[in-house]
């Protein structure tokens, strides 16, 4: 989807039906975005959730999470940022990853302040060295609530994360501490006791989305599924790390839930599904068809023959898109350096 550059109205962040959906707004030019699948089988983050930290626009550039999947992640060899991505952060005292690439010895980690969520990038607030491919940023300076922000790591060889494909709309904020106060009590209210630890993932990540911090709900929904990895929480983790523009880690997640369910045909769709949109974010169509062709028969399968019916048209229109040779993704912007 390529950025829009003037600051759009605010829109709260909604994800309907999430888990189950596989597919969400993909931008396709003539194309209309997949509707997302009608499963049914568990409603979590089933309709609209008011972002209740206040005036936080859906972003495009410098800051805040988008629905809807989000072109990056794919470059082995470039430095991409894993977190803070599109999200907000509880505070200014945070773990910065990235992807390591093979042969770097050392990467230098930028901190850039942003003029605003649709200006450029204004200047470096804090620059260290490290061999690791993570690094702990302990809020100084100090980070304004809702300004916007963005990390750059270039490796010793000159090979910036500012290449990653939708960079330019990559960036964070920081929740103002009258939110953070109402997020831990909502966090409180929870019960371990009623839940299991799945249920108790996914409550947290309900309430991380809540508050637009998509890393957040990403990490919850991870450290479960690294104790007992589930067809839930893969299809759940592939859906949350395309929106954030982590495609490689969606797609590895997407192919878990295949091996995990394999005889669930409607699980087997929804992967098929998300492989499948990952496929045409790169504007691969070619690739696309196999698994949209797959999802749809699987669909059917699960008699679910309205997602099939969606899933036959949306392949038909992709077709069409291939025949007249239009590309189904539009490029996001890289980031680019203040001149001067």
């Amino acid at each position: 989807m390529a950025p829009v550059l003037n600051r759009p109205p605010f829109s709260p962040l909604r994800f309907p039906l999430l888990w189950v959906a596989g597919l969400l707004g993909i931008a396709l030019l003539v194309l209309p975005p997949a509707p997302p699948a009608q499963a049914g089988v568990f409603s979590f983050l089933l309709g609209g959730r008011e972002n209740r930290g206040g005036r936080v626009p859906n972003r495009q550039q410098g800051g805040g999470v988008r629905a809807g999947r989000v072109a990056g992640g794919f470059d082995a060899t470039l430095p991409y940022i894993i977190s803070p991505r599109n999200t907000f952060e509880a505070s200014d005292r945070f773990t910065i990853r990235w992807h390591p690439v093979d042969g770097v010895e050392t990467y230098t980690v930028r901190l850039w302040q942003w003029q605003d969520a649709n200006g450029g990038r204004q200047r470096i607030l804090w620059e260290t060295t490290t061999s690791d491919a993570a690094v702990v940023y302990g809020g100084d300076p100090s980070l304004a609530p809702e300004s916007f922000y963005s990390v750059e790591v270039i490796t010793d060889q000159g090979v910036t994360s500012d290449l990653d494909a939708g960079c330019a709309i990559a960036g964070f904020a920081v929740l103002f501490p009258e939110t953070r106060s109402r997020l831990e009590a909502d966090l409180a209210s929870l019960n371990p006791a009623t839940l299991t630890p799945e249920e108790l993932a996914l409550a947290k990540a309900q309430i991380y989305l809540a508050y637009q911090m998509l890393n957040a709900a990403i990490d919850s929904l991870a450290t479960q599924a690294a104790a007992d990895p589930t067809a839930t929480l893969a299809l759940a983790l592939g859906d949350l790390y395309s929106f954030a523009g982590l495609n490689t880690l969606a797609a590895e997640q997407y192919s878990l839930a295949l091996a995990l369910a394999p005889d669930d045909p409607l699980w087997q769709a929804i992967a098929l599904e998300g492989l499948g949109e990952l496929a045409v974010l790169q504007n691969d169509i070619e690739a696309a068809l196999p698994p949209l062709r797959q999802a749809q028969f699987n669909y059917d399968l699960a008699d679910n023959g309205i997602r099939a019916n969606q899933v036959e048209t949306r392949i038909a229109l992709l077709q069409k898109a291939q025949q007249l040779d239009i590309p189904p993704t539009d490029d996001l912007e890289v980031c680019e350096a203040p001149p001067g």
